[in-house]
């Protein structure tokens, strides 16, 4: 927010594979299709740029909240986006660098846990992307999922012992 750009790319970086990873997953198999994860990335960066003054939050994880809320939204609205003429790209920045094993590693296990995700009952996979990648407390999940609080960790709970049982 004090101007430094190198702090603010390296904000949006740190989010970048996380976030693509919830996009993939929040896309579904059918959807995947159509669209592409960094498409989405792109216009949801672009729009959290432009209303980036607007953002409140005081540490990471209300940044991360707040992102995956443009990120849902931008989801949301993508039945009318499929023109090219629409998308405007935005550059990304790119994550810190690891090493080639501990990235090989990585890459593995988060295909396996997407595929995993792709198999699961669509609440089951909304309420662990909204708790486990959107970082939403159970009453912020239960709201955009219209339950209780209690009822979202009955479901995460249920949630997590079917994505066992897929790993």
């Amino acid at each position: 927010r004090s101007g430094d750009r190198s702090a603010y790319d390296r904000l949006f970086g740190l989010q970048r594979e996380r976030a693509l990873f919830f996009i993939r997953a929040k896309l579904g198999p059918q959807l995947r299709e159509k669209v592409d994860s960094q498409d989405v990335l792109q216009e949801s960066y672009l729009m959290a740029h432009k209303d980036f003054a607007g953002f409140v939050g005081a540490d990471e994880r209300a940044f991360q909240g707040w992102l995956y809320r443009i990120i849902e939204n931008r989801l949301k609205d993508l039945g009318g986006f499929h023109a090219a003429g629409k998308r405007q790209p935005v550059p990304l920045t790119a994550s810190d660098p690891t090493g080639p094993a501990t990235r090989a590693h990585r890459l593995e296990n988060r295909e396996l846990v997407g595929n995993a995700l792709d198999e699961l009952h669509e609440d089951h996979r909304d309420v662990l992307l909204h708790r486990f990648f959107g970082g939403l407390s159970s009453e912020e999940t239960g709201k955009l999922m219209g339950r209780t609080a209690g009822a979202v960790r009955k479901l995460t709970a249920r949630a997590l012992l079917e994505l066992e049982k897929r790993l």
